[in-house]
């Protein structure tokens, strides 16, 4: 195992049980990090957000319900935090396939069941110094790479984030030419974010399209409607001083205005051709705005194509979920059918015979 140099890695715990936190502050310091910060909560380490993030956190997952994994978005996804691509550890005494795939879903970089000992931390470290996954930005995700596969339509790139920790350990650090670095990999988020917030406008808009057509429309497309505006806001909230963002912004509250017009219409009967269509043109519109130099007509094919892997796997859901109620009920039917048989048999059998007194049977007459 290589012999890494941690004397200029930082560190934070947060765990709310203080002997377990004291055991991983101990094994970190043996390994020779300058600094390790213990925190009892994870709103007692909310001001890591804003400060200089420490190259490493290791966040226990068994306290306040989903609190760790607020935390964990919220370092990834919020704009101002001076360095969201820090190592994150999550640790558990109970490790179970939700719990991973919670971890997964929120950016988290790794899940460690404790107790442990010190050679594993040392190697969970030295796995995110030497292979460390690269970073995808999605419109409600940033973090390391999740996927399996290329899903359909997606055309998101992977982005060599950097990689503090990685960069301190192997004598690579310099405070400038990290900073630079790190301003550099966050204006690629947020272009992204933007990129991919105006995208998934577009799919929402495209999937409800069918279903507000309907005379009464249904619940799936007016709850895609509804969840219009959170990626809305999230695109405006990252509009800075990079340059021009008028037309972004205008199309984008144009939308959001009539998102809210179409989903109220929705619940009460049905939407209106022409708000649909404009709809559908905003979207559109906002694409282009936030991405002008790329073709318009790439861009919707790239939604159609997220639009129908989108349905595909719905309905292969659906089919799935009949078959095992198909499945479920004709095993309920045969054990019916077994039971019925089974008292049919029992009451066509005849009476058993009674002994006598001397022990054999008694017959007529």
């Amino acid at each position: 195992m290589p012999d890494y140099d941690f004397s200029q890695v930082d560190a934070a715990i947060i765990d709310s049980q203080l002997n377990t936190a004291r055991v991983f502050r101990d094994v970190l310091i043996r390994l020779g990090f300058r600094r390790v910060e213990l925190f009892d909560s994870v709103k007692a380490a909310t001001g890591l957000l804003a400060a200089a993030m420490p190259d490493l956190v290791l966040v226990d997952a068994d306290g306040e319900d989903s609190e760790a994994f607020r935390f964990i978005r919220s370092l990834r996804n919020e704009p101002a935090v001076p360095n969201p691509f820090a190592c994150v550890i999550v640790t558990t005494w109970a490790p179970t396939p939700a719990l991973l795939t919670r971890v997964t879903n929120a950016g988290g970089d790794d899940l460690l069941m404790k107790p442990v000992s010190p050679k594993q931390v040392r190697e969970r470290i030295v796995s995110l110094i030497e292979a460390r996954k690269g970073f995808v930005v999605t419109a409600d995700y940033t973090g390391p790479d999740r996927r399996k596969s290329p899903r359909e339509g997606a055309q998101v790139p992977v982005l060599d984030a950097p990689n503090t920790l990685r960069l301190k350990a192997t004598g690579q650090w310099s405070q400038s030419g990290a900073r630079m670095r790190l301003n550099e990999a966050v204006a690629t988020v947020t272009t992204q974010k933007r990129l991919r917030a105006s995208i998934q406008v577009a799919f929402l808009v495209e999937f409800a399209l069918a279903g507000l057509a309907r005379p009464v429309p249904d619940r799936m497309s007016i709850d895609h409607v509804g969840r219009i505006g959170g990626f809305l806001d999230d695109l405006l909230r990252r509009l800075g001083d990079d340059g021009d963002h008028a037309p972004v912004e205008a199309v984008a509250r144009a939308i959001k205005s009539l998102a809210d017009k179409v989903r109220a219409a929705a619940e009460a009967g049905p939407v209106s051709a022409d708000d649909r269509d404009q709809l559908q043109a905003l979207s559109r519109a906002l694409m282009q705005a936030v991405d002008p130099d790329r073709p318009l007509e790439a861009m919707t094919r790239e939604v159609a194509a997220a639009v129908d892997g989108y349905r595909s796997r719905l309905e292969q859901i659906a089919q799935a979920k009949a078959a095992a109620a198909a499945s479920a009920l004709a095993a309920s039917s045969a054990d019916a059918a077994g039971e019925t048989a089974n008292e049919s048999i029992a009451s066509s059998a005849p009476p058993p015979a009674t002994a006598g007194p001397a022990g054999t049977a008694l017959s007529a007459g």
